[in-house]
């Protein structure tokens, strides 16, 4: 027995319309939003008050299951916490967007120098065990070949500080992914000899060690019976500064916020921590000191304060959070030097890069 046709399900002319109407505007609004909400939700996650208490539960629930690492982290001998690094994201369109801008700053006589901030991994990735990985220094090495392809002035730090396990010791917090004042101090004077200066002896710096410290990679590990860091902060000797951010209308006359040290996450006690742009000026600075514009993220945080008695004035930016045009700050500053320090696991994938200009 034949079955009966089914009706047709028939929508009105102007049902289609709307439904297509909606359709092209949530594919141009979705994308809209979540770039405009992107650094709110970034900033308001780092201020999150419980964050610190929540990433540590999630981390313990880990260890209780009895997982030999959680949220990427791996505790090796001797007791350096390391992440894992998985590469993500095209490494192509940010050598073509430095490349780019490069070509521009050398048009208006700014000198250019991209330096590699290195990842806590040994160069031949032999601390952490399979099946872990850390693509950092692939993830690096392909880029520093695009740069080098287009010409780009380079300085590559991972050679100098991550040759060996031994090297992670020495350079590095145990618990943090940043590198310690060491560490910063040898990028220092590396990228001052680059940029055809001399560097200050550390003479010229009063060291400052501070106990207790515990890291952000120690922070999601879980480990909370870990033998924690000093925070080792360099202070310039002879500097009077003034320093302003765009996103607060105080100004400040220290490089260092000790005021962290009093909260969870310690190593903000640099700068303040990340805000968009930042203005140093050096009061006490030779007249024909140059102007420095440092495109950064948290790397850049430690490494400043050691370039402050060099020059003039230094402005900070943090494409993570800044929208402003790079090459118009650096109009509006009179900027004779760019250095360019980011480390290789967030350039990739930060989308404020492919655009730079």
């Amino acid at each position: 027995m034949r079955e009966p046709e089914r009706p047709a399900i028939a929508l009105p002319l102007r049902t289609l319309f709307a439904l297509a109407f909606l359709a092209v505007i949530t594919g141009f609004a979705l994308p809209l939003a979540k770039k405009a909400l992107r650094t709110p939700v970034r900033a308001l996650a780092e201020k999150f008050p419980f964050k610190r208490w929540f990433v540590e539960l999630n981390g313990g629930a880990h260890r209780v299951v009895g997982r030999r690492f959680c949220n990427t982290v791996y505790r090796a001998p001797g007791g350096m916490l390391l992440s894992e690094l998985k590469g993500k994201g095209r490494l192509e369109p940010i050598a073509d967007s430095v490349a780019a801008f490069s070509k521009w700053l050398a048009g208006k006589k700014i000198s250019f120098i991209y330096v590699q901030a290195p990842s806590k991994i040994d160069m031949e990735g032999t601390i952490l065990p399979a099946p872990l990985v850390n693509r950092g220094n692939d993830r690096a090495d392909d880029l520093m070949a695009l740069l080098a392809e287009k010409g780009i002035h380079t300085v590559d730090f991972r050679a100098m500080l991550t040759a060996t396990p031994e090297d992670l010791e020495r350079f590095f917090y145990r618990t943090d992914h940043h590198w310690n004042a060491d560490g910063a101090f040898a990028a220092y004077e590396a990228y001052m000899r680059a940029a055809g200066h001399e560097p200050l002896s550390k003479d010229a710096f009063s060291r400052r060690e501070i106990a207790g410290y515990s890291g952000s990679t120690q922070s999601r590990s879980a480990l909370w019976l870990h033998p924690k860091d000093a925070l080792t902060i360099d202070a310039p000797n002879d500097c009077k500064v003034t320093v302003t951010f765009s996103d607060d209308h105080t100004v400040y006359h220290s490089l260092f916020f000790e005021a962290h040290l009093s909260e969870y996450d310690w190593y903000p006690v640099f700068l303040d921590g990340n805000h968009p742009i930042t203005v140093i000026e050096n009061e006490r600075a030779e007249k024909d000191a140059p102007v420095l514009l440092l495109v950064k993220d948290s790397f850049g945080n430690s490494l400043a304060p050691l370039l402050v008695p060099s020059y003039r004035t230094i402005v900070m930016v943090d494409p993570r959070y800044s929208k402003q045009s790079i090459s118009e700050l650096a109009a509006e500053y009179g900027a004779e030097e760019l250095l360019f320090c980011y480390s290789i696991e967030r350039i990739a994938t930060d989308l404020a890069l492919k655009r730079i200009k």
